[in-house]
């Protein structure tokens, strides 16, 4: 019999066979017995005679011990999801994703990539941005030129919000208490509005 633990190191199944994939950061150990209340440290697996008080707790030979480390990281780990998401959310508003088919801004890495090469050399092969200007009828060095414009655009606003949230992610993550990782602020600024 196998036990899977979280990586916080409680039960969250006994199983017949050792599983072949686990989320990561969880184990599995052997197991003696069957029940709910087994807890390991990742090495040896502990079977406590009452339930932990909740996830947040961690045993030792003093009883159910609240994991104040553990805490804390979990928070982190969900400020850092929350931050991450918000960015998402700041450059899909900036740069207009959100009205737009996944399959087409898809294409804008070659968009990009074919504009600035048509602004080295007008004789660039330019294949995408071509047929896009052939099936919406429009002059095409208008849209290389306009497309050359959105691109550059883009990448001072990604680069902008990339370091902004990577310095927000430095600060999350030396956060030693709960009311320091409070005290950050998840917010963005345009390259405009410095």
């Amino acid at each position: 019999m196998f036990g899977l633990f979280k990586s916080n190191g409680h039960l969250d199944c006994c199983l017949q066979i050792m599983p072949e994939i686990m989320p990561d950061g969880w184990f599995v150990l052997e197991v003696n017995k069957t029940g709910e209340c087994m807890w390991s440290d990742g090495k040896t697996v502990f079977y406590p005679d009452t339930l932990p008080p909740s996830e947040n707790h961690i045993w030792s030979s003093d009883g159910w011990l609240e994991d104040k480390a553990g805490l804390i990281e979990s928070a982190k780990a969900l400020k850092i999801k929350q931050l991450n998401a918000a960015a998402q959310a700041y450059i899909d508003r900036a740069a207009e994703t959100d009205k737009v088919p996944d399959f087409e801004v898809r294409t804008w890495t070659i968009q990009a990539e074919e504009a600035k090469a048509w602004a080295a050399d007008k004789n660039a092969l330019t294949p995408v941005l071509d047929q896009i200007a052939a099936s919406r009828g429009i002059d095409a060095d208008k849209l290389k030129a306009s497309a050359l414009r959105k691109t550059l655009a883009y990448e001072k606003l990604t680069a902008h919000i990339a370091g902004q949230r990577q310095a927000l992610q430095s600060k999350i993550e030396t956060a030693k208490t709960q009311a320091a990782l409070d005290k950050i602020v998840i917010t963005f600024n345009s390259p405009e509005a410095l």
